[in-house]
């Protein structure tokens, strides 16, 4: 998806409104004289997570590293894992476990901090109620349950901290339905925000459920263009494929893969594509 005018603003304030918290000085001036020049004129190829990626890149240039999203990190991985017995245990009682499970991972989704920079620990109680709300489509559900059903292998591409703990809950759930199901879960090739590396992913126990594959890549999404051979051949070969997140949503849709889509509505543009709201947790199947 190209970048639209409101991605430009959205990023430009979240990544300001971060670095500044670090303190002012000339290195902050540099940093948002040259993120407003980029912002300004991107490449008109671009999308967001590419735009996010070069931000970055300006920190790592003026600053030495990227934008340290470490203590968010822990911050909502340990919240999460916390609650990770109690959550499955609400998923286990439900009526139809895959789909409570399936509605907790659509709303975490909430929990990104490249459109939102001042989330603290209550956003999980956010997320916990949000979910109560969350409905997937039902033609969409329906056909992931019965993909699901005959699949080898899934391909479960991440997105965030935080989010990643239901999003292990949920394949856990699924293997528990589909014990025939080989799940590789992707995380990014190196920190970016606070999306999910191979360290974040083995923080929180994923591999208990999941093959961990690193896409090799640093944009918060899954570029085609950049990520390894591997990747490729999982989204090529797997049976089914899973895709959280804006950031996946904007690098992937639209390349042919039939992948189902699992986001928060943040974007007035993204509302607008999916007839639905802000703030709304979406699943919708790309056919």
């Amino acid at each position: 998806m190209l970048l639209d005018e409101e991605c430009k603003d959205c990023l430009y304030n979240s990544q300001l409104k971060k670095v500044a918290k670090a303190g002012g000085g000339e290195k902050l001036e540099e940093f948002k004289a040259r993120v407003k020049a980029l912002c300004e004129n991107p490449p008109n190829t671009y999308c967001a997570p590419l735009l996010m990626r070069d931000i970055d890149g300006i920190h790592r240039r003026i600053y030495g590293c990227g934008i340290d999203y470490s203590r968010e990190k822990r911050l909502f991985n340990g919240a999460l894992l916390n609650l990770e017995p109690a959550i499955y245990q609400r998923v286990k009682a439900a009526a139809d476990p895959l789909a409570e499970a399936m509605k907790l991972a659509m709303a975490a989704n909430y929990i990104d901090f490249a459109r939102i920079s001042d989330l603290d620990e209550s956003a999980v109680g956010v997320v916990l109620k949000a979910a109560e709300r969350a409905l997937p489509d039902p033609v969409a559900f329906a056909s992931l349950k019965r993909r699901l059903e005959c699949a080898q292998t899934l391909c479960f591409l991440h997105d965030n901290c935080g989010e990643i703990v239901l999003d292990k809950i949920l394949i856990r759930i699924i293997k528990e339905i589909c014990p025939q199901i080989r799940v590789f879960s992707v995380v990014r090739g190196s920190a970016i925000i606070n999306d999910v590396t191979a360290e974040d992913a083995e923080e929180v126990g994923l591999g208990e459920y999941a093959e961990v594959v690193s896409n090799g890549a640093g944009v918060p999404g899954t570029y085609l263009k950049e990520i390894s051979a591997r990747t490729k051949e999982l989204l090529e070969n797997c049976g089914v494929i899973i895709s959280k997140g804006l950031g996946n949503l904007e690098t992937l849709y639209g390349e042919g893969y039939g992948a189902f889509y699992s986001f928060t509505c943040k974007c007035a543009h993204i509302t607008e594509r999916f007839g639905a709201k802000i703030g709304d947790a979406v699943l919708t199947e790309e056919l």
